[in-house]
Protein backbone atom coordinates (compact mmCIF):
# COMPACT_ATOMS: atom_id res chain seq x y z
CA UNK A 1 0.00 0.00 0.00
CA UNK A 2 0.76 3.31 -0.56
CA UNK A 3 0.44 5.79 2.86
CA UNK A 4 0.62 9.47 2.97
CA UNK A 5 1.21 10.01 7.00
CA UNK A 6 0.30 13.84 7.69
CA UNK A 7 2.04 15.01 10.69
CA UNK A 8 1.10 17.73 13.25
CA UNK A 9 5.40 17.96 14.41
CA UNK A 10 8.43 16.59 12.36
CA UNK A 11 8.93 12.70 13.65
CA UNK A 12 12.01 12.35 12.91
CA UNK A 13 14.67 12.69 15.27
CA UNK A 14 12.14 11.56 17.67
CA UNK A 15 12.27 14.03 20.46
CA UNK A 16 9.40 13.66 22.69
CA UNK A 17 6.60 10.90 22.96
CA UNK A 18 4.54 12.30 19.89
CA UNK A 19 7.77 12.39 17.51
CA UNK A 20 8.57 9.01 18.91
CA UNK A 21 4.78 7.19 18.25
CA UNK A 22 4.40 8.83 15.00
CA UNK A 23 8.07 7.79 13.79
CA UNK A 24 8.07 3.86 15.18
CA UNK A 25 5.01 3.40 13.41
CA UNK A 26 5.86 4.83 9.48
CA UNK A 27 9.23 2.70 10.49
CA UNK A 28 7.38 -0.41 11.07
CA UNK A 29 4.92 -0.04 8.13
CA UNK A 30 8.05 0.92 5.82
CA UNK A 31 9.55 -2.80 7.07
CA UNK A 32 5.72 -4.63 6.47
CA UNK A 33 6.95 -3.43 2.79
CA UNK A 34 4.37 -0.45 2.34
CA UNK A 35 5.25 2.67 0.68
CA UNK A 36 5.20 5.78 3.23
CA UNK A 37 5.61 9.11 2.28
CA UNK A 38 6.21 11.97 5.70
CA UNK A 39 4.65 15.68 5.38
CA UNK A 40 5.35 17.19 8.73
CA UNK A 41 4.30 20.77 10.06
CA UNK A 42 7.34 22.69 11.02
CA UNK A 43 6.70 24.66 14.00
CA UNK A 44 8.63 27.42 16.05
CA UNK A 45 8.93 24.58 19.04
CA UNK A 46 11.11 22.56 16.91
CA UNK A 47 13.49 24.82 15.30
CA UNK A 48 13.70 21.99 13.21
CA UNK A 49 17.51 21.40 10.81
CA UNK A 50 16.85 19.42 7.63
CA UNK A 51 20.52 18.06 8.26
CA UNK A 52 19.34 16.23 10.38
CA UNK A 53 17.06 14.29 8.17
CA UNK A 54 20.10 10.95 6.99
CA UNK A 55 20.17 9.96 3.57
CA UNK A 56 18.51 6.81 4.68
CA UNK A 57 15.36 8.24 5.65
CA UNK A 58 15.07 10.84 2.80
CA UNK A 59 15.16 7.98 0.46
CA UNK A 60 13.13 5.65 2.56
CA UNK A 61 10.19 8.21 3.47
CA UNK A 62 10.77 10.86 0.80
CA UNK A 63 10.02 13.77 3.56
CA UNK A 64 8.57 17.62 3.21
CA UNK A 65 8.26 20.11 5.48
CA UNK A 66 6.17 23.56 6.07
CA UNK A 67 6.89 25.81 8.75
CA UNK A 68 4.13 26.85 10.79
CA UNK A 69 3.99 29.37 13.11
CA UNK A 70 1.65 27.58 15.67
CA UNK A 71 2.65 29.88 19.05
CA UNK A 72 -0.21 31.63 20.94
CA UNK A 73 -0.89 35.01 19.92
CA UNK A 74 -2.62 37.40 22.62
CA UNK A 75 -4.61 39.15 19.94
CA UNK A 76 -5.65 35.68 18.10
CA UNK A 77 -6.84 34.64 21.08
CA UNK A 78 -8.86 37.27 21.87
CA UNK A 79 -10.51 37.64 18.66
CA UNK A 80 -11.22 34.06 18.62
CA UNK A 81 -13.36 34.35 21.70
CA UNK A 82 -15.81 36.26 19.41
CA UNK A 83 -15.85 33.48 17.15
CA UNK A 84 -17.46 30.10 18.02
CA UNK A 85 -14.33 27.75 16.35
CA UNK A 86 -11.92 26.27 18.49
CA UNK A 87 -8.56 28.26 18.61
CA UNK A 88 -5.92 25.04 19.09
CA UNK A 89 -7.41 23.98 15.94
CA UNK A 90 -7.17 27.39 13.99
CA UNK A 91 -3.50 27.54 14.97
CA UNK A 92 -2.86 24.63 13.04
CA UNK A 93 -4.02 25.71 9.81
CA UNK A 94 -2.09 27.12 7.04
CA UNK A 95 -3.06 28.09 3.70
CA UNK A 96 0.88 26.63 2.58
CA UNK A 97 0.53 23.58 4.46
CA UNK A 98 -3.24 23.03 2.47
CA UNK A 99 -0.94 24.15 -1.05
CA UNK A 100 1.26 21.88 -0.79
CA UNK A 101 -0.64 18.53 0.71
CA UNK A 102 -2.62 19.95 -2.36
CA UNK A 103 0.34 19.62 -4.71
CA UNK A 104 1.20 16.28 -3.52
CA UNK A 105 -2.13 15.08 -3.95
CA UNK A 106 -2.39 16.09 -7.54
CA UNK A 107 0.78 13.97 -7.75
CA UNK A 108 0.78 11.24 -6.56
CA UNK A 109 -1.89 8.66 -5.51
CA UNK A 110 -1.97 6.76 -1.96
CA UNK A 111 -4.15 4.01 -0.89
CA UNK A 112 -4.64 5.51 2.68
CA UNK A 113 -3.86 9.12 4.39
CA UNK A 114 -3.05 8.55 8.18
CA UNK A 115 -3.59 12.13 9.98
CA UNK A 116 -2.07 11.99 13.09
CA UNK A 117 -3.84 14.04 15.60
CA UNK A 118 -6.95 15.98 15.48
CA UNK A 119 -4.82 19.23 15.06
CA UNK A 120 -4.32 18.28 11.21
CA UNK A 121 -8.42 17.63 10.53
CA UNK A 122 -8.24 20.78 9.21
CA UNK A 123 -6.99 19.42 5.55
CA UNK A 124 -9.32 17.14 5.58
CA UNK A 125 -11.84 18.85 2.58
CA UNK A 126 -8.91 19.31 0.21
CA UNK A 127 -8.29 15.30 1.09
CA UNK A 128 -11.40 14.39 -0.11
CA UNK A 129 -12.05 17.03 -2.42
CA UNK A 130 -8.16 15.73 -4.78
CA UNK A 131 -8.07 11.96 -3.06
CA UNK A 132 -9.65 9.10 -3.26
CA UNK A 133 -7.52 7.37 -0.54
CA UNK A 134 -9.26 5.93 2.92
CA UNK A 135 -8.41 8.35 5.30
CA UNK A 136 -8.10 7.65 8.83
CA UNK A 137 -6.98 9.40 12.19
CA UNK A 138 -4.20 8.50 14.21
CA UNK A 139 -5.61 9.24 17.45
CA UNK A 140 -2.87 10.26 20.00
CA UNK A 141 -5.30 11.31 22.64
CA UNK A 142 -8.67 12.74 23.16
CA UNK A 143 -7.43 16.32 23.07
CA UNK A 144 -10.74 17.97 24.44
CA UNK A 145 -9.68 16.39 27.37
CA UNK A 146 -6.82 17.03 28.10
CA UNK A 147 -7.21 20.86 28.38
CA UNK A 148 -10.51 20.13 30.32
CA UNK A 149 -8.02 18.57 33.01
CA UNK A 150 -6.09 21.57 32.98
CA UNK A 151 -9.06 24.02 33.40
CA UNK A 152 -10.44 21.78 36.40
CA UNK A 153 -6.73 22.02 37.97
CA UNK A 154 -6.67 25.95 37.37
CA UNK A 155 -6.57 27.76 41.06
CA UNK A 156 -7.44 31.42 38.70
CA UNK A 157 -10.91 31.42 37.93
CA UNK A 158 -10.31 33.68 35.06
CA UNK A 159 -7.55 31.02 33.30
CA UNK A 160 -10.08 27.99 34.56
CA UNK A 161 -12.91 29.67 32.68
CA UNK A 162 -10.33 30.02 29.64
CA UNK A 163 -9.44 26.72 29.55
CA UNK A 164 -12.88 25.67 30.06
CA UNK A 165 -14.33 27.22 27.10
CA UNK A 166 -10.89 26.28 24.68
CA UNK A 167 -12.15 22.31 25.91
CA UNK A 168 -15.64 23.09 25.34
CA UNK A 169 -14.91 24.47 21.73
CA UNK A 170 -12.27 21.78 20.82
CA UNK A 171 -14.86 18.57 21.77
CA UNK A 172 -17.80 20.08 19.56
CA UNK A 173 -15.40 20.07 16.94
CA UNK A 174 -13.71 16.87 17.53
CA UNK A 175 -17.48 15.37 18.33
CA UNK A 176 -18.41 16.68 14.47
CA UNK A 177 -15.17 15.51 12.30
CA UNK A 178 -14.84 12.36 13.49
CA UNK A 179 -17.89 11.05 11.68
CA UNK A 180 -15.80 12.23 8.48
CA UNK A 181 -12.99 9.46 8.88
CA UNK A 182 -12.78 6.02 7.10
CA UNK A 183 -11.59 4.68 10.36
CA UNK A 184 -10.48 5.90 14.00
CA UNK A 185 -7.02 3.98 15.27
CA UNK A 186 -6.94 5.44 18.99
CA UNK A 187 -3.56 4.83 21.27
CA UNK A 188 -6.00 3.79 24.36
CA UNK A 189 -8.72 1.36 24.93
CA UNK A 190 -10.47 4.63 26.80
CA UNK A 191 -9.85 6.41 24.00
CA UNK A 192 -11.50 4.13 21.65
CA UNK A 193 -14.51 3.63 23.85
CA UNK A 194 -15.17 7.19 24.00
CA UNK A 195 -15.02 8.25 19.76
CA UNK A 196 -17.49 4.66 19.74
CA UNK A 197 -19.82 6.63 22.23
CA UNK A 198 -19.14 9.84 20.39
CA UNK A 199 -21.43 8.81 17.71
CA UNK A 200 -18.71 7.29 15.20
CA UNK A 201 -20.10 4.50 13.04
CA UNK A 202 -17.27 3.96 10.82
CA UNK A 203 -14.08 1.14 12.56
CA UNK A 204 -12.61 2.22 15.85
CA UNK A 205 -9.70 0.22 16.43
CA UNK A 206 -7.23 0.30 19.50
CA UNK A 207 -3.89 0.33 18.53
CA UNK A 208 -1.11 1.64 21.02
CA UNK A 209 2.24 2.88 21.20
CA UNK A 210 4.66 0.52 19.50
CA UNK A 211 8.45 0.14 20.48
CA UNK A 212 11.43 -1.81 19.12
CA UNK A 213 12.39 -4.13 21.66
CA UNK A 214 16.20 -3.71 22.46
CA UNK A 215 18.61 -5.33 25.05
CA UNK A 216 18.41 -3.69 28.53
CA UNK A 217 21.22 -1.26 28.71
CA UNK A 218 24.62 -2.50 30.30
CA UNK A 219 25.05 0.28 33.05
CA UNK A 220 25.56 0.29 36.85
CA UNK A 221 21.92 1.08 38.42
CA UNK A 222 21.98 3.59 41.08
CA UNK A 223 19.09 2.88 43.34
CA UNK A 224 19.11 5.97 44.71
CA UNK A 225 18.26 7.73 41.72
CA UNK A 226 14.92 8.94 40.53
CA UNK A 227 14.17 10.54 37.34
CA UNK A 228 11.55 12.36 35.06
CA UNK A 229 11.80 12.73 31.16
CA UNK A 230 9.61 14.24 28.61
CA UNK A 231 9.43 17.80 27.03
CA UNK A 232 9.08 20.55 29.16
CA UNK A 233 6.47 22.88 26.67
CA UNK A 234 4.33 20.53 27.60
CA UNK A 235 1.88 21.59 30.23
CA UNK A 236 1.10 18.50 31.73
CA UNK A 237 4.86 17.53 32.23
CA UNK A 238 5.38 21.05 33.77
CA UNK A 239 2.30 20.70 35.94
CA UNK A 240 4.32 16.88 37.32
CA UNK A 241 7.14 18.40 38.36
CA UNK A 242 5.53 21.75 40.09
CA UNK A 243 3.59 18.74 42.12
CA UNK A 244 6.97 16.86 43.02
CA UNK A 245 8.44 20.20 44.32
CA UNK A 246 5.53 21.72 45.85
CA UNK A 247 4.38 18.29 47.59
CA UNK A 248 6.75 15.53 47.99
CA UNK A 249 10.46 16.57 47.25
CA UNK A 250 11.21 17.92 50.77
CA UNK A 251 9.83 15.33 52.68
CA UNK A 252 11.19 12.64 50.27
CA UNK A 253 14.98 13.77 50.69
CA UNK A 254 14.59 14.70 54.15
CA UNK A 255 14.03 11.11 54.74
CA UNK A 256 16.47 9.80 51.99
CA UNK A 257 19.25 12.34 52.26
CA UNK A 258 21.15 10.22 49.77
CA UNK A 259 18.54 9.93 47.18
CA UNK A 260 18.36 12.07 43.58
CA UNK A 261 15.69 13.78 41.30
CA UNK A 262 17.09 13.87 37.63
CA UNK A 263 14.99 16.00 35.23
CA UNK A 264 15.75 15.58 31.69
CA UNK A 265 13.67 17.41 28.82
CA UNK A 266 13.79 19.80 25.75
CA UNK A 267 12.40 23.30 25.96
CA UNK A 268 12.78 23.55 29.70
CA UNK A 269 10.88 26.82 31.31
CA UNK A 270 13.17 29.25 32.96
CA UNK A 271 11.93 28.38 35.99
CA UNK A 272 13.18 24.78 35.67
CA UNK A 273 16.44 25.13 33.99
CA UNK A 274 17.51 27.51 37.02
CA UNK A 275 16.10 25.40 39.55
CA UNK A 276 18.02 25.03 42.70
CA UNK A 277 17.00 22.47 45.35
CA UNK A 278 18.66 19.92 47.59
CA UNK A 279 18.87 16.75 45.31
CA UNK A 280 17.65 18.28 42.02
CA UNK A 281 19.69 17.37 39.09
CA UNK A 282 18.60 19.65 36.07
CA UNK A 283 20.34 18.00 33.06
CA UNK A 284 17.74 19.75 29.86
CA UNK A 285 17.40 18.07 26.85
CA UNK A 286 19.41 14.79 26.13
CA UNK A 287 20.33 13.20 22.73
CA UNK A 288 19.34 9.76 23.54
CA UNK A 289 16.61 8.93 25.93
CA UNK A 290 17.66 5.49 26.81
CA UNK A 291 21.16 6.08 27.60
CA UNK A 292 19.68 8.77 30.33
CA UNK A 293 17.34 6.29 32.16
CA UNK A 294 20.20 3.69 32.09
CA UNK A 295 21.87 4.08 35.15
CA UNK A 296 18.15 5.25 37.11
CA UNK A 297 16.12 3.13 38.70
CA UNK A 298 12.72 4.46 39.25
CA UNK A 299 10.74 7.07 36.81
CA UNK A 300 8.95 9.51 39.48
CA UNK A 301 5.62 11.10 37.18
CA UNK A 302 2.71 11.76 39.26
CA UNK A 303 0.31 13.06 36.43
CA UNK A 304 -3.13 14.86 36.63
CA UNK A 305 -3.77 16.17 33.79
CA UNK A 306 -3.03 15.08 30.01
CA UNK A 307 -4.57 12.01 28.21
CA UNK A 308 -3.45 9.44 26.00
CA UNK A 309 -0.55 7.01 26.19
CA UNK A 310 2.70 8.01 27.94
CA UNK A 311 5.42 7.10 25.31
CA UNK A 312 9.06 7.44 28.20
CA UNK A 313 6.65 5.12 30.26
CA UNK A 314 6.76 2.23 27.90
CA UNK A 315 10.47 3.08 26.46
CA UNK A 316 11.38 3.22 30.29
CA UNK A 317 9.44 -0.12 31.58
CA UNK A 318 11.59 -1.77 28.15
CA UNK A 319 14.70 -0.83 30.02
CA UNK A 320 13.54 -2.71 33.31
CA UNK A 321 12.43 0.74 35.16
CA UNK A 322 10.09 0.84 37.67
CA UNK A 323 7.14 3.78 37.06
CA UNK A 324 5.70 5.50 39.80
CA UNK A 325 2.62 7.33 38.48
CA UNK A 326 -1.14 7.97 39.25
CA UNK A 327 -4.16 6.42 37.37
CA UNK A 328 -4.17 9.57 34.80
CA UNK A 329 -0.47 9.01 34.13
CA UNK A 330 -0.79 4.61 33.62
CA UNK A 331 -3.88 5.64 31.16
CA UNK A 332 -3.80 2.88 28.27
CA UNK A 333 -1.07 1.10 29.60
CA UNK A 334 -2.55 -2.57 29.89
CA UNK A 335 -0.36 -3.50 33.12
CA UNK A 336 -1.47 -4.01 36.78
CA UNK A 337 -0.58 -1.78 39.56
CA UNK A 338 1.99 -3.22 42.03
CA UNK A 339 3.14 -5.46 38.80
CA UNK A 340 4.00 -3.54 36.36
CA UNK A 341 3.98 -0.45 37.68
CA UNK A 342 2.99 1.37 41.09
CA UNK A 343 0.07 4.28 41.34
CA UNK A 344 -0.82 6.56 44.06
CA UNK A 345 -3.06 9.50 43.85
CA UNK A 346 -2.08 11.23 46.72
CA UNK A 347 1.23 12.92 48.75
CA UNK A 348 1.00 9.84 51.46
CA UNK A 349 0.52 7.22 48.97
CA UNK A 350 3.35 8.43 46.70
CA UNK A 351 5.49 8.75 49.44
CA UNK A 352 4.72 5.35 50.96
CA UNK A 353 5.58 3.33 47.94
CA UNK A 354 8.74 5.68 46.94
CA UNK A 355 9.72 4.71 50.79
CA UNK A 356 9.00 0.88 49.63
CA UNK A 357 11.02 1.51 46.82
CA UNK A 358 14.23 3.02 48.22
CA UNK A 359 14.04 0.61 50.73
CA UNK A 360 13.45 -2.55 49.22
CA UNK A 361 15.44 -2.61 45.85
CA UNK A 362 14.74 -6.24 45.17
CA UNK A 363 10.82 -5.62 44.97
CA UNK A 364 12.13 -2.93 42.62
CA UNK A 365 13.89 -4.95 40.48
CA UNK A 366 10.76 -7.37 40.22
CA UNK A 367 7.97 -4.63 38.94
CA UNK A 368 10.72 -3.59 36.54
CA UNK A 369 11.59 -7.00 35.09
CA UNK A 370 7.75 -7.59 35.27
CA UNK A 371 7.07 -4.18 33.13
CA UNK A 372 10.01 -5.26 30.48
CA UNK A 373 7.58 -8.62 29.64
CA UNK A 374 4.40 -6.38 29.44
CA UNK A 375 6.34 -4.16 26.64
CA UNK A 376 7.58 -7.16 24.91
CA UNK A 377 4.25 -9.05 24.97
CA UNK A 378 1.99 -6.10 24.56
CA UNK A 379 3.56 -2.84 22.36
CA UNK A 380 6.20 -4.74 20.24
CA UNK A 381 6.24 -2.29 17.29
CA UNK A 382 5.55 -5.38 14.89
CA UNK A 383 2.89 -6.56 16.16
CA UNK A 384 1.26 -2.80 16.39
CA UNK A 385 2.16 -2.44 12.69
CA UNK A 386 0.52 -5.71 11.65
CA UNK A 387 -2.40 -4.70 13.23
CA UNK A 388 -2.88 -1.64 11.58
CA UNK A 389 -1.70 -3.12 8.23
CA UNK A 390 -4.67 -5.50 8.47
CA UNK A 391 -6.93 -2.50 9.30
CA UNK A 392 -5.75 -0.37 6.14
CA UNK A 393 -6.27 -3.93 3.92
CA UNK A 394 -9.80 -4.09 5.08
CA UNK A 395 -10.41 -0.84 4.27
Amino acid sequence: MRILQVCNKIPYPPKDGGSLAMHQLSESMSRMGHEVKVLAMDTHKQQFDEILWDEAYLKKFRPEKVFMDTRVKALDAILNLFSDKSYHIERFYSQEFENRLEQILKLEKFDIIQLESIYVAAYLPVIRKQSKAKVVLRAHNIEHLIWKRLAEGATNTLKRKYLSLLAERLKVYEDNILKDFDAIAAITPGDASYFRSAGVTAPVVHIPFGIEMKPVRNAPINRNALFFIGAMDWIPNQETIRWILDNLWDKVHALHPEVFFHIAGRKMPRWMAELNRAGIVITGEVPDAEEFMADKSILLAPFFSGGGMRVKFIEAMSQKKTVITTSIGAEGIAGRDGEHFLLAETFPGMMAILDKCLRNPDFTNDIGANARSLVADKYDSKRIAEKLGALYKGL
